[in-house]
């Protein structure tokens, strides 16, 4: 891999573990207010995420840096 390639998938994994702990946040919050159907909504939404990603991270390798940039970009 090139140094460019390897510096975007620092910062994919730094983005990856920031929406982690922001996921467990939000799920903390609906178990604080009781809110227990929230939660399943939100795990589902969380899974629905990892299948897409899985997808393509079993994909080529160009498919998954476009997936990497574009996830870097939106944020």
């Amino acid at each position: 891999m090139s140094k460019c390639e390897d510096e975007l998938l620092i910062k994919y994994i730094n983005l990856k573990r920031h929406e982690y702990i922001n996921d467990l946040q939000v799920l903390l919050g609906y178990a604080q207010l009781g809110k227990s159907d929230k939660i399943y909504d939100y795990i589902q939404k969380i899974i629905d995420e990892c299948n897409n990603e899985r997808n393509v991270f079993n994909s080529d390798m160009d498919s998954i840096m476009n997936f990497i940039k574009n996830k870097i970009e939106e944020k």
